[in-house]
């Protein structure tokens, strides 16, 4: 099977070896722990992974089975495939909005937007603190909004382990290994195999709750939000389509997207608290909302809530505009 890019704009997945699954119970992440975890990885709707080093050619093998692209560290700012001529300078939005802010972050999007795909975009890694704390303050519900953001880009982004559960940093903030810990794959002890049961014990007590175990099964889970957001990025807007505009207002980040006569509009709430907004046309038909609910016009987005409209016209901006 050829390890060839199948996307113009991948989703990727960036895994901490050693904390993401352990496959031979000795309670540390090993290879065969995530081979065992590949088709779930695979439900998330990922284009491929991000690893620090490569693989054997058995464990490849396995990936591309599932039809996952390998991808690798080169040092500090570059991700390589391993088999196309491709690469990626990497580019941590932890890292370039600094000190984080509403504003910050618009103006470093609109600095970037006619360059956006030539990066590989991120909002967490093992040496970062998690955005649920450092951006959303803690608030487990942040975790959508910022999956909506970075899912939203057209352009190569990607996922650190257990973004995709809205985990948050399980140490203070300036420890990296607050981003380490076992991922949580089993919410309780009855569920866990003799083999698990010490990967388990050293799983963050407040990871726990939010399992995987737990959130396949939650239709209103940060998981299964985020394997139909993935899933929508094939849109040909976000594949082939550029950041046209990206502003804000009162906290909500509005990204217009554009490719030919398509159009995505995305209303974000980086608020914890309800806002009404509108997209630039009143009438653009509704893809995806997370959270809100219409009222005339104009949308009511919950705190840390989202939506998502397209269109096949025109995209003059002619309504609502945040900035």
């Amino acid at each position: 099977m050829s390890l060839m890019p199948t996307v113009t704009q991948p989703a990727l997945y960036r895994i901490h070896p050693v904390s993401f699954r352990d496959g031979n119970g000795d309670g540390v992440g090993d290879v065969h722990g995530m081979v065992a975890a590949l088709p779930y990885l695979k439900t998330l709707s990922i284009d491929g992974l991000v690893l620090p080093h490569e693989l054997s050619a058995q464990a490849a093998a396995a990936v591309a089975a599932q039809g996952l692209g390998l991808w690798y560290c080169d040092g500090q700012s570059l991700v390589r495939h391993s088999a196309a001529r491709q690469q990626y300078v990497r580019s941590p939005l932890a890292l370039e909005v600094v000190p984080f802010s509403i504003e910050r972050l618009v103006e470093v999007l609109h600095a970037r937007r006619t360059t956006l795909a030539d990066s590989l975009w991120s909002t967490g890694d093992a040496d970062q603190p998690r955005v649920v704390s450092h951006w959303g303050q803690g608030n487990l519900r942040s975790a959508d909004a910022f999956l909506t953001l970075l899912a939203m880009l057209p352009a190569p982004v990607c996922l650190y382990q257990g973004e995709e559960l809205g985990l948050p940093h399980a140490a203070g903030l300036q420890d990296p290994l607050g981003a380490q810990t076992p991922m949580p794959w089993h919410e309780a002890p009855e569920q866990v195999t003799a083999g698990e049961i010490h990967w388990y014990q050293q799983v963050a007590i407040e990871h726990r709750a939010l399992a995987i175990s737990r959130q396949q099964h939650d239709s209103q889970s940060t998981l299964r939000y985020c394997q139909s957001l993935l899933a929508l990025r094939r849109l040909p807007v976000i594949q082939h389509g550029e950041l046209s505009a990206v502003s804000q207002k009162n906290g909500v980040v509005r990204l217009l997207i554009t490719h030919q006569d398509q159009c995505l509009e995305a209303l974000i709430n980086l608020q914890p608290y309800t806002q009404a907004a509108a997209p630039s046309e009143a009438t653009l038909p509704l893809a995806w909302q997370h959270g809100a609910q219409q009222e005339g016009h104009q949308w009511v987005l919950a705190g840390f809530a989202s939506a998502i409209f397209t269109r096949n016209v025109n995209c003059e901006s002619r309504g609502v505009t945040h900035g």
